[in-house]
């Protein structure tokens, strides 16, 4: 169901809107247990490098971003030609102690857009004890602002990236979805999320939507997906979809332009390795 036109005006001035049933829970569950299949195969929780790009290497993850449903909630804010432009899966395993700092997407993405948005998919339900999404409603009109690298460990984000401005945690949500719900959110929003301190894991993913007109300004060279419409700009090069789950050509793929992501992410900083990858 697409946003109604109050919904869209309330997102234009508030940078977000939630919650919206894109799926059922029996559908989140199923793309959950393909997840967790290969995990249970791999030996472990999806690692690092694994996390980000997910759609190219997981069947699943790139029909999941094409889904009608979620493609319908955000045509009527960016139109109808659509591209992902990332994507990301976020474990929060039981009493895990890791957080997310405040912080912006934009600061560290290298597009020359803010036509940029993120739909963030729960596969399980998020609360507030299992380290749900925080944000600042109205953020965005601040357009870009300065972070600070920090060297915490338990910061999940790649750089450990923190607004530098105090944030008035009075006036922030907590972004509570149920499995198979989804918020949407401006790239500038001020967002971040506590650890999970239930026992239970917490799964979502996060799916970046762009316009085909935005261009990368870090390298010369990134990919993207067309999910809806034409793109009449080619800023992107096209992405290749997976056969099947971690096929040796997926995973070629997948090493090449997530070389090309890490530098995009670790832009002016001594890191040269993308392990860990994370940003959200």
């Amino acid at each position: 169901m697409a946003l109604s036109a109050n919904e869209i005006t309330r997102f234009h001035d508030t940078g977000l809107s939630f919650p919206h049933r894109v799926m059922s829970v029996s559908d989140a569950t199923g793309y959950l247990a393909e997840l967790e299949a290969y995990e249970n195969e791999s030996g472990g929780p999806i690692n690092g490098k694994w996390r980000y790009k997910s759609h190219l290497v997981f069947p699943w993850f790139n029909r999941l971003m094409r889904r009608p449903a979620i493609l319908n909630l955000i045509r009527p804010i960016l139109g109808n030609d659509l591209m992902v432009w990332t994507t990301h899966i976020y474990p929060k395993e039981p009493l895990d102690g890791r957080f997310v700092s405040w912080h912006q997407d934009s600061a560290h993405w290298g597009l020359d857009s803010d036509k940029v948005l993120t739909i963030w998919l729960a596969l399980t339900d998020a609360t507030q004890e299992n380290g749900c999404m925080r944000m600042l409603p109205g953020s965005q009109h601040n357009g870009q602002v300065t972070h600070q690298d920090t060297q915490n460990t338990n910061n999940i984000l790649t750089r450990g990236q923190t607004i530098v401005d105090r944030i008035d945690e009075g006036e922030t949500v907590w972004v509570e979805l149920k499995a198979g719900e989804v918020s949407i959110h401006h790239v500038d929003m001020f967002h971040a999320s506590t650890p999970n301190r239930s026992g239970q894991r917490r799964v979502g993913v996060a799916i970046r939507y762009i316009t085909p007109a935005a261009r990368q300004t870090r390298i010369d060279v990134d990919y993207a997906t067309l999910v809806s419409g034409e793109d009449r700009f080619g800023h992107f090069n096209e992405e290749i979809a997976p056969e099947f789950t971690m096929s040796s050509d997926a995973i070629a793929f997948h090493e090449h332009v997530a070389d090309l992501q890490g530098q995009i992410y670790l832009t002016n900083t001594d890191r040269n390795s993308i392990a860990g990858l994370q940003d959200s």
